[in-house]
């Protein structure tokens, strides 16, 4: 059977014997999307190890924990972390801007999020230096205000919170050049699978946090899948280019999946 699921902007074929897809998603991208697929072989997908974490200092993030304790008061991160004040930071390194479904940001912050910004060393940086005058410079707007007002002067703490938010995220995984990883950024443990183009398929429970990888020989691209649970028939699934990483935000009910890429 061959289909057509939108990914990264443009049309990918995608061979399959043992599962049924429909087509949900928008070129151009979302919030929620993707093709949603529904199950109708799961017993003998193999169950595979996960991969590890790329290398981080664990001095710096131990470090970078203590001095997290200062953002609780808003934020939540890990197993069961939800939005507060703040949104839930699980992930949020390698996450574009403005994108926890349902959390009311600043005007200034959907427009950043709208024009590209994603949060990585860098970006982060400036923002916890100063969330507004960061603001301001990136979208060149004079009116540009954030709701956040705290900030860490400290540039080390500054460094040492931000390695312990990457342990946290898809950007702190190590894929293999030749296969594609699937990460449970949710509130809690989900059945993932990864299928290859070939047709080798992998399936986990992953708990929070957790990941699941594949190799792949010679293509471009592979699918990866969530289901609510190991008797659910229907889920949601994205197809990632080989090489990278996509990570699970919320599932909050069949083919209405929030993803790290945000893209359909």
């Amino acid at each position: 059977m061959r289909v057509n699921c939108h990914a990264h902007s443009r049309d990918i074929n995608v061979t399959s014997r043992e599962w049924t897809v429909r087509v949900r998603g928008r070129e151009g991208g979302g919030k929620f999307g993707g093709c949603s697929f529904v199950k109708s072989f799961l017993a003998s997908a193999l169950i595979v190890g996960l991969s590890g974490l790329a290398p981080v200092s664990a001095q710096t993030a131990d470090e970078g924990e203590k001095v997290f304790g200062k953002c609780k008061a808003c934020h939540q991160i890990g197993e069961g972390a939800k939005s507060r004040t703040g949104p839930l930071l699980t992930g949020v390194v390698g996450r574009p801007a403005a994108s926890i479904e349902g959390f009311k940001y600043s005007k200034s912050l959907r427009a950043a999020g709208e024009a590209g910004l994603v949060w990585d060393a860098e970006t982060l940086d400036a923002w916890l230096t100063d969330p507004s005058k960061f603001l301001k410079t990136r979208l060149d707007d004079k009116k540009a205000k954030a709701k956040m007002s705290f900030r860490l002067k400290d540039p080390a703490d500054r460094a040492a919170v931000i390695a312990y938010l990457g342990t946290f995220s898809t950007a702190a995984m190590d894929v293999p050049a030749d296969g594609f990883c699937v990460v449970n950024n949710s509130d809690s443990m989900h059945v993932f699978i990864t299928e290859t183009r070939e047709g080798a398929r992998s399936l986990q429970e992953l708990n929070v946090g957790e990941q699941l990888c594949s190799s792949s020989t010679g293509a471009e691209d592979g699918i990866v899948s969530v289901f609510e649970s190991a008797d659910a028939l229907e889920g949601c699934s994205r197809i990632i280019p080989v090489g990278s990483a996509e990570e699970l935000i919320e599932y909050a009910e069949f083919d209405r999946c929030a993803w790290g890429s945000h893209q359909s």
